[in-house]
């Protein structure tokens, strides 16, 4: 049974069989060594985003004197329009016929502008004002379309290499390995090396050489998963490509997405979860440095307390799948990770944290310990069930999107995450923190009630946020059964 058209009009596609062992049967669970070669694709984003998530806002603002505000607005334009540009490149990566198959092209020619931009971008020239913006606001668009580029096309790639519901969780773990071997790159850069010491994070000539040196980092493990994930093209859907214009087409195709409920749902929630995101990470250096009173090697402390939660969440994730249903973890997880980062910082603000320096680092490091364990815990879960989301829409609508399902979390993450960004901004502005005075090196000592806002606004007014999620993931109702039903059904189409 097949669907040739859809009630918006625009025309489907076939889904061609999935590839099958020699003698018919479903294709086995992907090896160990594919695994990790795939997964190490996700150090390319991981090292992107912790770096503008960790050190963006504070550079533009702190370092190069650009307000609270025009940051903001910055960030939020910049993944907006790549947001909106996310869902092209989901449908060109589904739609694309090559000898390389439809995703591993557009992963490779998006690789060179992405280092380019990332190392651009932190070597911004002294610049002021309105010019100061525009440069900034270039550059940040270039690398957040290019990032795209390499991301859709990969994790839709991710999502086809197996059919398998506990597989996919694994595969996704692997990702998430890599992740976090990504995310240590920077922070130990960053902290470490360029700009550890006194006052290194005011050091401005120090962030060129650390821009560059991540972006050789990222293209790097970019090709290695490029050339890996050339060997799964057998094992991918045979799909056949679209021939109706760009803009027809995707219309069509991001109103027939939106049709599947699971779908909306998962949207929802990440669109809550990841504005809480961006104004916990916009502000996050401000309130380590000033807030918490940390120097850059406590800050970095703290960081990597994170990473180690990530890790350490690793086993729990690996035992849970195939025993707990995926939305139980994410909704578990999201509380636990809301609470941690809204936690401390409330406490401290209430005066309830007693002693001095070393028991707030306690504070500190055991619940970012705890947000990283959590946010493992929902990342391996919430990217399996998003996958299985798309198999659910191939039932649906007998046509695979597995590019613009990833390019639609994508969008959502960017939209959202900007928004926290720019919302993180102006409030900064509201509270009069006076990061333009810091830039130019006139700062006078930080008014208290302006640390205390500061507090309130990267911890529990963030947390809030993340929070809110829950309402959009409690509804999600795809579990084990139902997809079962569902590839089952899928099998004898096939």
């Amino acid at each position: 049974m097949s669907l040739t058209s859809t009630s918006t009009g625009a025309p489907t596609r076939e889904a061609l069989p999935i590839a099958a062992g020699k003698d018919g049967s479903p294709r086995a669970h992907l090896s160990v060594l594919f695994k990790s070669g795939y997964g190490v694709g996700q150090v390319v984003e991981s090292v992107s985003t912790v770096t503008l998530n960790t050190f963006l806002f504070f550079y533009l603002t702190n370092v190069c004197g650009l307000s609270g505000s025009l940051t903001g607005i910055a960030l939020f334009v910049a993944l907006v329009i790549d947001a909106v540009a996310d869902p092209v490149i989901g449908s060109l990566s589904d739609n694309l016929s090559t000898r390389w198959g439809r995703r591993v092209p557009v992963m490779a020619i998006s690789l060179v502008p992405l280092a380019l931009s990332l190392g651009l971008l932190f070597s911004i020239p002294h610049l002021s004002g309105w010019a100061l913006f525009l440069y900034a606001f270039a550059i940040v668009v270039a690398l957040r379309i290019a990032m795209s580029g390499f991301i859709v096309p990969y994790l839709g790639l991710g999502a086809e290499l197996s059919p398998d519901y506990d597989d996919r969780s694994s595969v996704v773990a692997f990702r998430v390995i890599f992740g976090m071997l990504g995310m240590v790159v920077p922070l130990m850069l960053g902290f470490g090396v360029f700009l550890s010491g006194h006052d290194g994070l005011l050091n401005r000539a120090a962030y060129a050489p650390f821009g560059w040196t991540l972006a050789a980092a990222l293209w790097v493990a970019g090709m290695l998963a490029t050339v890996v994930s050339l060997r799964g093209a057998p094992r991918l859907a045979k799909v056949k490509p679209a021939h109706e214009p760009l803009v027809r087409r995707l219309l069509g195709e991001v109103l027939e997405v939106f049709r599947n409920p699971s779908f909306r749902r998962l949207f929802g929630g990440v669109l809550l979860f990841f504005t809480g995101q961006g104004v916990w990470n916009a502000l996050g250096l401000d309130a380590n440095q000033y807030f918490w009173s940390l120097d850059v090697k406590q800050i970095q402390t703290v960081s990597m307390s994170l990473v180690g939660g990530l890790a350490l969440g690793l086993p729990a994730g690996f035992a849970l799948i195939g025993r707990a249903e995926k939305r139980t973890i994410v909704l578990a997880g999201i509380a636990i990770f809301a609470a941690a980062q809204g936690l401390p910082a409330l406490l401290q603000v209430l005066g309830w944290i007693p002693g001095g320096l070393s028991v707030r680092m306690a504070w500190l490091v055991s619940a970012m310990v705890i947000a990283g364990a959590a946010a493992t815990l929902v990342t391996i879960s919430f990217q399996s069930a998003l996958a299985d989301a798309v198999d659910e829409h191939e039932q649906m609508f007998a046509t695979r999107r597995e590019g613009l399902y990833f390019a639609s979390l994508s969008f959502a993450n960017k939209a959202a995450t900007g928004l926290g960004s720019m919302i993180a901004g102006f409030l900064l502005d509201v509270i009069r923190f006076p990061s333009t005075a810091i830039a130019s090196g006139h700062a006078a000592s930080i008014a208290p009630d302006v640390l205390r806002n500061l507090g309130l606004l990267y911890g529990p007014a963030a947390g809030l946020i993340t929070v809110a999620s829950l309402l959009f993931f409690s509804r999600y109702r795809l579990n084990r059964a139902a997809h079962a039903t569902i590839t089952s059904a899928l099998a004898q189409r096939r």
